[in-house]
């Protein structure tokens, strides 16, 4: 019988595995793929990446590769097609070169978040005390609201709580037909 590509029938495995793989967490070469930044992706590419990050599947770059616009050595991040500044001035992404919003990275979440939190301390400073009261006690009620929105949905997700009237899932509509 020909051994030839797709002529072959394959049987059950021979042996049966007696322990599951398992990943050693802290070695240096884990430790150095989950330091390294994703940035300029989709949602949809950043989320591959960090799928391949969690499970060990990432392989990164040994050395740089070529980028589709421009030509040039590059791209250092692995799974890119496009380097940054490419991608950067195309506004899409580096990955899958669609223009969608994309991902940011923890640095720039880390930057907005102190840029209004600076803006919003500079608005009060310019505020009367009476006013200034009144903002911090609505700043704090809405973060109380979402706390609990969170808390709920978290819960509910988990099938803790039953869902809240006006919003279960009643199926009866659909099978009286």
């Amino acid at each position: 019988m020909s051994s030839q590509r797709g002529n072959l029938k394959k049987g059950a495995p021979k042996h049966q595995n007696t322990f599951a793989f398992k990943h050693n967490p802290k070695s240096k070469k884990t430790e150095h793929i989950l330091s390294l930044p994703i940035h300029g992706l989709c949602p949809h590419c950043h989320e591959q990446i960090v799928w391949r990050k969690k499970y060990r599947k990432y392989r990164p770059l040994t050395q740089p590769g070529n980028c589709t616009e421009c030509r040039q050595k590059t791209v250092t991040a692995a799974y890119h097609t496009l380097c940054q500044p490419c991608a950067k001035a195309k506004g899409v992404c580096a990955k899958c070169c669609k223009s969608e919003e994309l991902v940011l990275s923890e640095k720039q979440i880390t930057a907005l978040r102190k840029e209004e939190e600076k803006d919003f301390e500079d608005s009060l400073e310019g505020m009367k005390e009476r006013e200034r009261r009144k903002v911090l006690r609505e700043k704090k009620k809405q973060e109380e609201e979402e706390k609990a929105a969170a808390k709920a949905a978290r819960r509910i997700a988990l099938g803790l709580d039953p869902l809240p009237e006006g919003e279960d899932d009643n199926m009866s509509d659909y099978l009286s037909d």
